[in-house]
């Protein structure tokens, strides 16, 4: 990546849609971390994201199922 990209995102000029943004809360250090990436190892964190709330949301379902079952029985 080149370094006045980083730059600007590490140090955005005053009144930059950047500096307004962290501002605002966003961090932009993640934006940097991503713009590092390869288009590759984005999709694949991506997937990866998906898979990690795929797996919550069943593990979730599971609890509830299970917490209803034991509500049933007393």
């Amino acid at each position: 990546m080149r370094t006045e990209l980083e730059e600007y995102f590490l140090n955005p000029p005053a009144g930059s849609a950047a500096a307004r943004a962290v501002e605002f809360g966003t961090d932009l250090t993640l934006t940097l971390e991503h713009l590092r990436l390869t288009p590759e190892e984005r999709i694949r964190k991506l997937d990866n994201f998906i898979k990690g709330v795929t797996d919550l949301k069943a593990s979730v379902r599971v609890v509830d199922v299970t917490i209803a079952d034991a509500e049933q029985h007393h």
